[in-house]
């Protein structure tokens, strides 16, 4: 092979390695986790990045906000809410901050990621729960301070699954009492509220 053309091969082979993943974690990440890192191991020490979410509980469709930060800056990112135990994302992501974006994995938004590789002292976005209880669910995410040094699948605290507060005719009862109308919800009711209507002479 030509001397010339192989130098060329080599100065590709390099440049792509280092900015394939520049604008973003690669799909085949969705699921591992693992970005391409030309064979670069993750680090085993405990992550010294923190995730942190606006809430320790979710209600259907609620908006929590979630944060990557502590340790100083970094580069990269890849993060899901996952149900406990499974590996599919969950809900979707929206208004992602500066140098970040939302990509897809099986869902448009479904996941976060980095658009670039400039220094990011911290990272927010918001998180859109499912509209059904999908049990405890966890943030996972792989940050990386640069391309030599990761943590992979860091976990946020764990976020239980609130109903929301609905009532139903049947908690609903009717009385009268010396000439009003009296409301009152029953006993399986979040709220014991009585409403009294006066009626007019």
């Amino acid at each position: 092979m030509d001397s010339s053309l192989l130098k060329c091969l080599v100065l590709v082979g390099a440049v792509c390695g280092v900015y394939s993943y520049g604008n973003g974690a690669p799909v085949g990440a969705c699921t591992s986790m693992m970005p391409g890192h030309n064979g670069v191991s993750p680090q085993t020490s405990t992550s010294q990045y923190t995730i942190t979410a606006s809430s320790t509980t979710y209600q259907p469709n609620q908006q929590i906000t979630v944060t990557i930060a502590g340790g100083g800056n970094h580069q990269g990112l890849l993060l899901q809410a996952r149900k406990s135990g499974s590996t599919t994302p969950i809900g979707t992501f929206s208004t992602p901050s500066a140098n970040t974006k939302l990509t897809q994995c099986t869902a448009a938004g479904d996941s976060w990621t980095h658009s670039d590789t400039t220094n990011k002292q911290t990272s927010t976005v918001i998180w859109t729960a499912p509209s059904t209880d999908m049990g405890q669910i966890t943030f996972r995410a792989t940050v990386a301070t640069n391309k030599n040094t990761y943590w992979m699948n860091h976990e946020s605290q764990a976020l239980a699954y609130m109903a929301g507060t609905t009532m139903s005719n049947a908690n609903i009862q009717t009385t009268t009492d010396n000439g009003c109308s009296v409301i009152q919800l029953g006993i399986g009711s979040v709220l014991a509220v009585a409403i009294t209507a006066f009626y007019l002479l």
